[in-house]
């Protein structure tokens, strides 16, 4: 296609008619791979004779091909090679001559380009870009900058070895643009342009220096040539005249971002080299000395002018201070800088910081015009880490904390006189707004030094004092911010030591009752109003999501007798919850949700259906909310929906886990569920789709049987595994695992799906994907294991397969668990079918090798003589039945390999007979000196479980003797992650792994290993003797040892 062709299909997209607008989309869609098209629309979007509309579609058509085929994740580039030399020979012109609307889309299509090609595919770019850097074109110049920005973007953030290329970059351009630095500053010039060139220059330096200094800056005359200048930018006053009246315009102002950039790489270089006791060694060590002995006082003086000038009145956007303010919290941790600015912390303080901290117009206005907007900013993450506020309140703790001795006291007398003051005008009613926001501000310097106040002296004891004098009045305010700030700082103080106990006596109750007061934020009297009356309404919202935020530190903080006087309030706590998840979106509600529901759980029951509905809502209206946000540039509201959205997931489950006794109730909360369930088994579910795997567990554990529907989402995590969620397999197979278990009929009778083909499919593309970790791969054999013990003898059809699938992974993997599992797949096989098994193994070749690695890994031991293989307890019992299945092989079925192998595989079964009565004898220690000749009752029992038993027994009164019963509560909390070990870190041996219910929990290995000794001596003495003929005298006695226990635990059992 021509380009005045391609011009009349790129003006059909701007078409108002949707017809005309489809079918030239599809012309596009038709061309984008064709030879030359790239290049015609690179001309389109540089044509200065043409639209800028047009060239704008242009450029967004160039950046979608490029974006979408420069390099595909799967398959060859659809591209054609020449078009994607034109694009590179060009690029850096049509960048540099594009008007800025353009320049942005072909900007992104460069960055694409860039972290691919550069520099090996693309070496013409950076002599190009050197040459435009010497124009004194300011257009050309521009463009060379931005290009450079981009360039050096694309190793901001990576390891040295990955950012070698980047030397060359910097030693081509950086003289250069340090003369051009040099140049813009000493100009005088108050133009627009000038501030956008010193910014393009501030953000190369910044991704250039971020992970590491370039050899380049600690040569002495570009180290100080470039500090200097960024010390320049620092002082340099931003130009009054051309400064936006709006607050938001004048804060987005070009010499505002300038100077915002210029504050980023000092508090940068500042955190990161600031120290010359840091210990480094290279570029970095250099720069270290350098910075610390020329830099680092002079630009703490010029941060503290910038505090000054505001103090006095002058005008900065609030970036800026935030990063002025984390510069100087860095500061006064060291030695060297906190000397030269200690003198002025008191000025600091008054004059900036705890202004700062107030309550101010801004928060106001967001307070009466869009309460939810200013929820939504007081608990956003991202909000507080730009927020003037946050650093100012940051800077009172790390001086609280690092330089308590000196200023903590002179703080703390501070809060104290403007409590002061608000208690005398209080009494006198006459709390003027000023006062108001200053108590605010004292507030939250109280909140915030919490973790300081609450352990050093004297002022851990007079915190209750504090409460009570100066806390709890302002639950009375008529200001609100006042009244919201009271239930944070209550929230923040809940746990503390009252003088009668923790969450105990008068002061503990009446903040608790003032905050469970404060969720209906009643009217107060007229007198009060005043001025609020106006937003009395709109006041109400932001007081009650504070009140139940703080509300979870109160039921935390109560003991089990405090906890009854609360019992009576359920019903008012989840009506305003259920008011609150209808008006908000925030995931702190559902936080002190989920926190009433675990402390509260038995009593949950009748409002398990309301509770799940209401969160069930709640997470539709998130979720449809994120969904037309979707590809907005307003990524805050995204992420606090996401959040919530997680948080209902997360009650949902701790509700189910509440009802977990009460299986009869699952079918019914099945039917609000099961839509969340399948709409999230798909690809829109990833970001909680762990979450949806629990909720899922729940409903096939506990409810009495697995419903056909529940049965429907079996497929959906089949597609999920096979398209996108194949590392997600350790959670899916929670579900698997109930599925197969609970509904092994189904399992194996359905052909349409074919759940066991599928489930074996999912083992299998594990197993053989190499790009995965070993982690990653465990699931696969664990799944497996769930096949065969559950349908013992009936997929012999599938044991061939298996067995050569883990056979054949063995030889590639070192972590002992991933090998332990993998033998354990054989072992389970022996127990399946010990004949079939050994005749499989024969077919393939490997009996004599397995037998060989099994014996191995049975005897193999760590350097402290503890076993290396079979650590935890349930391994140990799926080894001792294959073992003990192997021992029973008839006679005809032995092959000689086996034969040859019968002292071994005596020597092995006894030696894992003797390491898991040990450990049985450990945990019956642990948990309390059970007795140890009950096999069938410790085998699987672990540090957790104690833990287990004892909260069950807990409540005497209820005595819940039923089996059934305990198991449910185990496994709640199993499913909620309590009772799961990091094994790997904590190298526990004396806990098991798994924690799941299995075939075999019912079988004891001694008694199994007690009766086919038996039944051996009795009708098979040979094979008797094969087993004992290499016995010492030592081992004899082990035997009878281990059948005399057997058959202790047998009788106990038929008891």
């Amino acid at each position: 296609m021509d380009v005045s062709t391609l011009c009349l299909v790129l003006q059909g997209c701007l078409s108002p008619d949707l017809t005309t607008r489809k079918h030239a989309e599809q012309e596009l869609s038709k061309i984008q791979h064709t030879n030359g098209n790239l290049p015609n629309l690179l001309r389109v979007a540089v044509e200065e004779s043409l639209g800028t509309t047009l060239r704008q579609v242009a450029a967004i058509q160039i950046k979608n091909i490029v974006k979408r085929g420069w390099d595909p994740s799967e398959g060859d580039s659809p591209i054609p090679a020449a078009d994607k030399q034109a694009l590179r020979d060009n690029l850096l012109e049509g960048l540099i001559r594009a008007p800025h609307i353009v320049q942005v889309q072909l900007g992104e299509c460069m960055k694409n380009i860039v972290l691919v090609d550069f520099p090996e595919q693309w070496p013409s770019l950076l002599p190009q870009l050197a040459q435009n850097l010497h124009s004194q074109e300011q257009q050309r110049l521009y463009g060379a900058l931005y290009a450079l920005r981009l360039m050096t973007r694309k190793y901001e953030f990576r390891d040295a070895e990955e950012r070698i290329p980047l030397e060359t970059v910097v030693q081509t351009t950086f003289p250069t643009v340090l003369q051009v630095f040099q140049g813009l500053l000493q100009s005088g010039s108050h133009a627009e342009i000038v501030a956008e060139l010193l910014k393009l220059i501030c953000k190369a330096f910044w991704s250039a220096t971020y992970m590491g200094i370039p050899d380049m800056l600690i040569q002495q005359d570009h180290f100080v040539g470039w500090m200097t200048c960024i010390h320049t930018l620092m002082e340099m006053p931003v130009p009054k005249e051309g400064q936006p009246q709006d607050p938001d315009a004048r804060a987005a102002w070009s010499w505002w971002k300038a100077k915002k950039w210029v504050l980023h790489i000092t508090y940068r270089l500042f955190n990161r080299y600031g120290d010359p006791k840091a210990g480094r060694s290279g570029a970095d060590g250099d720069f270290i000395v350098l910075f610390s002995q020329q830099c680092s006082l002079k630009f703490l003086e010029a941060h503290m002018k910038l505090m000054a000038s505001y103090s006095q009145g002058e005008w900065l956007s609030p970036r800026v201070l935030n990063l002025a303010l984390q510069y100087l919290s860095h500061a006064l941790t060291l030695s060297a800088t906190w000397k030269h600015m200690k003198q002025h912390t008191n000025s600091l303080l008054t004059r900036c910081v705890l202004p700062l901290m107030c309550f101010n117009d801004e928060d106001d206005e967001l307070w009466r015009d869009d309460p939810h907007e200013y929820i939504r900013k007081g608990y956003d993450i991202i909000e507080d880490m730009y927020s003037p506020k946050t650093s100012a309140t940051n800077f009172v703790h790390e001086l609280c904390t690092c330089r308590a001795k000196e200023n903590l006291a002179p703080l703390l007398q501070l809060v104290t006189s403007t409590f002061d003051v608000f208690s005398a005008a209080q009494r006198q009613g006459t709390v003027s707004q000023e006062i108001a926001r200053q108590t605010d501000g004292v507030l939250l310097a109280v909140g915030a030094l919490s973790n300081v106040l609450k352990k050093k002296a004297p002022y851990k004891n007079q915190l209750e004092g504090l409460l009570l004098n100066h806390v709890m009045p302002c639950f009375d305010s008529p200001f609100g911010h006042l009244r919201a700030k009271a239930c944070w700082v209550a929230g923040q103080y809940a746990e503390i030591e009252f003088r009668d106990g923790g969450g105990r006596g008068p002061v503990f109750g009446s903040l608790f009752q003032k905050v469970v007061n404060a969720f209906q934020d009643p009217d107060l009297p007229a007198a009060y109003l005043g001025h609020v009356v106006k937003g009395w309404v709109v006041v109400q919202v932001q007081v009650r999501v504070d009140a139940v935020v703080a509300l979870r530190s109160f039921i935390d903080a109560f003991d089990t007798e405090g906890l009854q006087q609360v019992k009576p309030l359920i019903p008012q706590l989840l009506d305003v919850f259920f008011q609150l998840m209808q008006e908000v979106e925030n995931e702190d509600l559902i936080f002190t949700l989920e926190t009433l529901v675990e402390r509260f759980d038995e009593e949950m029951a009748p409002y398990a259906v309301g509770l799940t509905q209401h969160l069930a809502a709640a997470f539709w209206r998130m979720q449809a909310s994120d969904d037309a946000e979707d590809g907005d540039d307003i990524g805050a509201d995204e992420d606090i929906g996401a959040l919530a959205a997680f948080g209902c997931l997360r009650a949902l489950s701790t509700v189910l886990e509440s009802v977990s006794r009460l299986p009869q109730m699952f079918p019914q909360l099945e039917e609000i569920l099961f839509p969340i369930m399948q709409a999230m088994c798909s690809e829109d579910g990833q970001d909680v789709f762990e979450e949806i795997l629990e909720m899922i567990s729940y409903f096939t554990y506990f409810s009495p049987e697995i419903s056909p529907r529940m049965w429907s989402l079996w497929p959906l995590l089949y597609k999920a595994f096979r398209e996108w969620a194949r590392e997600y397999l350790d959670n899916i197979l929670v579900p698997l695992n109930n599925f197969i278990s609970k509904g092994t009929e189904v399992f194996l009778a359905c052909k349409s799906p074919d759940y066991l083909a599928q489930a074996s499919e999912m083992a299998c593309k594990t197993l053989e994907d190499d790009d995965l970790g070993e982690d990653e791969v465990q699931p696969a054999p664990k799944l497996l294991e769930v096949i065969l013990q559950n349908c013992r003898g009936r997929v012999d059809n599938y044991l061939p397969h298996y067995i050569q699938w883990v056979w054949q992974k063995l030889p590639h993997v070192k972590e002992w668990r991933t090998k332990d599992l993998l033998i354990s797949v054989i072992a389970s096989a022996l127990y399946y079918n010990n004949a079939l098994t050994i005749s499989l193994l024969q077919q393939q070749n490997q009996l004599p090798a397995f037998l060989t690695t099994w014996g191995k890994m049975i005897f193999a031991n760590k350097a402290g003589g503890s076993p290396q293989h079979f650590r935890q307890m349930y391994i140990k019992k799926v080894n001792l039945l294959g073992l003990i299945s192997l021992l029973t092989l008839p006679e005809e079925a032995t092959p000689p390999p086996v034969q040859a192998a019968w002292p071994q595989l005596m020597a092995g079964t006894m030696r894992l007979l003797t390491t898991l009565k040990e450990q049985q004898d450990e945990n019956a220690h642990l948990n309390g000196g059970a007795g140890s000749d009950s096999a069938s009752e410790v085998a699987e029992s672990g540090p957790d479980d104690d833990a287990d038993d004892a909260e069950l027994s807990d409540d005497q009164d209820e005595e819940v003797d039923d089996a059934y019963m305990q198991q449910l509560a185990r496994e709640a909390r199993k499913l909620k992650g309590e009772r799961h070990v990091d094994e790997e870190s904590s190298e526990d041996e004396w806990s098991d792994a798994e924690d799941t219910d299995t075939p075999i929990d019912s079988i004891d290995p001694f008694i199994v290993f007690a009766d086919t000794i038996r039944q051996l001596q009795a009708s098979a003495a040979p094979r008797f003797q094969a087993l004992t003929q290499r016995m010492d005298a030592a081992s004899q006695i082990a035997l009878q040892g281990i059948m005399q226990y057997g058959d202790v635990a047998k009788a106990k059992a038929q008891s």
